[in-house]
């Protein structure tokens, strides 16, 4: 039997402590360990996916939307800004 390390796991071989490859290990009948580690969910008995080739052309991508031109609104002067101090208090005492 083969056993292959879980998906997202590095498993190592509890007898030689070298990590199991994602290409998986054979397994005798009565490895015991890595028999365990199955059962515990760290080996798993089906081979990983295989990559998804690359695209050899990359996907054209979108075009950008055009710029929108400027609002009247964003290039009027800005409202003055609120008094601070003694004048602006006056009126509150």
């Amino acid at each position: 039997m083969r056993l292959y390390p879980a998906p997202g796991l590095t498993v190592r071989d509890p007898s030689t402590r070298a990590v199991i490859p994602a290409e998986g290990v054979e397994v005798g009948p009565h490895d015991f360990h890595l028999e365990r580690l199955r059962i515990c969910g760290d080996l798993v008995d089906t081979p990983p996916p295989a990559p998804e080739p690359e695209a050899d052309e990359p996907e054209a991508a979108a075009p950008a939307p055009a710029a929108k031109p400027l609002a009247a609104a964003a290039t009027a002067a800005p409202a003055p800004a609120p008094a601070i101090g003694a004048a602006a208090t006056a009126g509150s005492v």
